[in-house]
């Protein structure tokens, strides 16, 4: 089996390095063996182009049968504190506009959906790290969302719990490929401008990929 992980910034792939002593194939791209998996894990950077070129290029390239989003995001709702973990259920745009363009110009009416098995996965992950979860959608959008007027706008139109720059591009691809996908995004911020834990939530993401690999 052929897995690609994909993370848009050095923190949110560093760690990946230390767990699957990963060896430089080409820019920003890396390959390890697990247990008769093919690990390729990219950083891809920041932002919907970066992240949808990134996915397709992995798809033609190396044939990957899955793709793993991983890293941090910013939570939309109080319920999800810094540090909670939110499983993509779907992902969506939030500055895909007008909306009834995107629903008849992305998969599942502009809901990709994150493959069932590996959000099952996925919260085993969770449960055994013992960390907070939510399995509810994630929105992208090509802003850094800094204050809470805009998160509360971003919440009301999407109804997504977490917010970042690639989620959406990812499993958009993905789903045009019939690619299986999940995204996995531990909260950095309150998408508020205000204290960020980006290393940390990186490193979190990191740990869940690892234990969903393992029982792939």
């Amino acid at each position: 089996m052929k897995i690609g992980i994909i993370g848009a910034m050095d923190v949110e792939i560093d760690k990946f390095k230390e767990l699957f002593n990963l060896s430089l194939l080409e820019e920003e791209t890396y390959h390890s063996k697990v247990n008769n998996k093919d690990l390729y894990v990219v950083k891809c950077g920041i932002g919907k182009v970066n992240s949808a070129a990134t996915c397709m290029h992995l798809i033609d390239k190396y044939n990957v049968d899955l793709i793993i989003n991983t890293g941090c995001a910013g939570a939309l709702v109080d319920d999800v504190k810094v540090l909670d973990v939110v499983l993509a259920s779907y992902v969506t745009y939030h500055d895909f506009d007008p909306v009834r363009i995107m629903e008849y110009s992305v998969p599942n009416n502009g809901k990709p959906l994150a493959d069932k098995k590996m959000i099952e996965l996925a919260l085993e992950s969770v449960k055994q790290l013992n960390l907070n979860c939510f399995i509810e959608g994630i929105c992208s959008g090509d802003c850094f969302v800094t204050n809470s007027e805009q998160r509360d706008d971003i919440y009301n139109r999407t109804k997504c719990y977490a917010v970042d720059m690639e989620s959406a591009s990812i499993g958009h691809i993905a789903a045009k490929n019939n690619i299986p996908f999940i995204s996995v995004r531990t909260i950095s911020d309150f998408a508020d401008g205000a204290v960020n834990f980006e290393e940390k939530a990186g490193h979190i993401s990191s740990d869940i990929v690892k234990h969903i690999i393992e029982r792939i």
